[in-house]
Parts: structure tokens; C-alpha cells; sequence
């Protein structure tokens, strides 16, 4: 018996062994981080400033009172969710069409996964500043010679934050492509043929066989992709600055300039929880969503 239990105990220790090191590295970056910047947001902590003091729930109430912060909440919601679903449905109709081994397929293949390797803050300089630039871009160059308007991306809020999503879009849709194309090349080409055989279209054949067998992966790289859209900073950054006014700036730009050119350390801590709530109850709904959804395709 004491033989078992010592066996058992240093069983236990080896694992425990192996483990520790992953442990340390999360209690050490995310664990501890996160409880020290939420203490942050119960106080008046400033950058620089030695004295700190606890000041209960004012932080939250002034971020339920600014109006600002519910404007940034919603460009980000919009950003994330919304655009991070047209780019899953663009990134899908790329995956079918490149999964049918069409003329050049392979060229195409890789041209499509070039954005994805581009890094985001030299992507939006060159589309948003020099592509779509009002005065010297081509874009506005060949509306100009077709006798077409031209299009001022500043003067109105939904054309910047239009091309905001245009920009993010380009650099993300490839990932949607990647992991797709994945799961259609898994699907056996036995399940198709039979459905030929029995008659069924094009149409029924991506309704009733692909979009199911995809369904799994589509949501998980939706989840993946809007919690990493949620964070966007560099793109909104480098083309709109936020402006015009703050209609496209998104929470995490919003948290920056208060922490960073405010000084206000414990606002931005607040408003950062305030997105992190945001983002669980997101994840919280997908997840449900999925639950109810994905069993029906099994």
C-alpha cells in the first residue's frame, strides 16, 4: 500500500514537473497582468504619477456617462463581428472555387495568401494613403477618366469606416481561405459523386454536403478571427487616425491615447475590461449559437 501511494506520489511529481514551467509562464503573463490591471481600474492611476489612490467605482460610472466610449464600443463590435463575417463568406467562395482545381488554380492559390504574409501597418499605408488616396490615388484616377465621381473616403464616416474593413478585410480574408480550402479538400470525393448519381445540383450538393462539413471550422476560424479584429489598432492607425471626429476609432486605439497621450492609466485599464466583457459574451453567444447549430449537421 505505501509502496502504490508513493508510486502514485511521484507520478504525480513528474507531471507536475512538466507542467510548472507552462504554469509560471501563465501566471506570470496573463494571470498576474490581469488581476494587477483590473485593481487598476478602482483607482485614480496615473502615468508617472506616484500618488495613487482607491477611488471604488468611479471609473465605471464615468464610462457608463462618456459617450465617447460606447461610440468606440460600437465601431469595434462593427469591425469585429460584422467584417469579420463578410470575410468569412468572401473567404469561403474563394476556398470552393479554388477547391475545384480550375485552370491556374495553383498560381492563384498562393496569390491569394500574399496578404495574409504583408504586415498590416504597410498594407494600410499603401491602400488607405496611396490607392485609395483622394487627390493623387488610381482609384479615383480611373473613376475620374470613366467620367465617374470621385470618392472622398474622409468626408463621412461610414465611407472611412467602409474603407477600414476594405483594408482589413484584404489582409485577413486569406486565413479564411487557408482554413477552409483545409476542410474542403478533407471532405472524401465518394460523398459527392453519390450525390451526382442521385441527381442533386451544384447548389444542393454545397447546401447539403459542403456547408455542413464546414460548418465546425467556419465558426472556430469566425471566433479566431474576430477576437483577433476586436484588438485592431494599426490599421485605423495609419489610414483615419479614428477621424472624422472618433467614428472610426475602436476601443484598444481609445484605451491607448487615454493611457499612453492622457496619462489616465486607470480609465484605459476600464475601458480595456469594459471590451474584455464585450468580447467573453461574444464568444459566449457564438458558442451557443454553435451548440444548437452544429448537432443538427452531425
Amino acid at each position: 500500500m505505501m509502496i502504490s501511494v508513493s508510486r502514485r506520489f511521484k507520478e504525480k511529481s513528474v507531471e507536475w514537473s512538466f507542467l510548472s514551467p507552462a504554469l509560471i509562464y501563465i501566471i506570470l503573463l496573463f494571470v498576474f497582468p490581469l488581476l494587477f490591471s483590473l485593481g487598476i481600474t478602482f483607482t485614480n492611476m496615473r502615468l508617472l504619477a506616484a500618488d495613487v489612490n482607491f477611488v471604488g467605482l468611479a471609473n465605471w460610472k464615468r464610462l457608463l456617462a462618456d459617450a465617447n466610449s460606447f461610440i468606440v464600443m460600437k465601431n469595434t463590435i462593427i469591425i469585429a463581428v460584422l467584417g469579420s463575417f463578410v470575410q468569412y463568406l468572401i473567404g469561403l467562395l474563394l476556398a470552393v472555387l479554388l477547391n475545384k482545381e480550375l485552370k491556374g488554380y495553383k498560381f492563384f492559390r498562393v496569390s491569394f495568401l500574399l496578404p495574409m504574409m504583408m504586415a498590416p501597418v504597410a498594407v494600410s499605408y499603401v491602400i488607405g494613403k496611396m490607392v485609395f488616396s483622394e487627390t493623387f490615388g488610381p482609384f479615383n484616377d480611373i473613376l475620374f477618366r470613366l467620367g465617374l465621381p470621385l470618392f472622398f473616403w474622409g468626408t463621412s464616416s461610414i465611407k472611412s469606416m467602409l474603407l477600414i474593413m476594405i483594408i482589413d478585410a484584404w489582409t485577413n480574408i486569406p486565413f479564411f481561405v487557408l482554413v477552409l480550402l483545409a476542410s474542403l479538400e478533407a471532405i472524401p470525393d465518394d460523398i459527392y459523386e453519390a450525390a451526382e448519381v442521385d441527381g442533386a445540383s451544384e447548389w444542393q450538393r454545397f447546401r447539403d454536403i459542403t456547408l455542413p462539413l464546414v460548418l465546425p471550422a467556419s465558426i472556430t476560424t469566425y471566433i479566431i478571427r474576430a477576437l483577433n479584429a476586436f484588438q485592431i489598432i494599426d490599421v485605423i492607425r495609419v489610414v483615419t487616425g479614428g477621424g472624422p471626429g472618433n467614428s472610426t476609432e475602436s476601443a484598444t486605439l481609445f484605451a491607448y491615447d487615454l493611457g499612453i497621450k492622457g496619462q489616465d492609466i486607470a480609465y484605459a485599464a476600464t475601458v480595456s475590461f469594459a471590451l474584455l466583457i464585450i468580447v467573453l459574451g461574444f464568444v459566449f453567444v457564438v458558442n451557443l449559437i454553435r451548440s444548437r447549430i452544429v448537432p443538427q449537421f452531425e
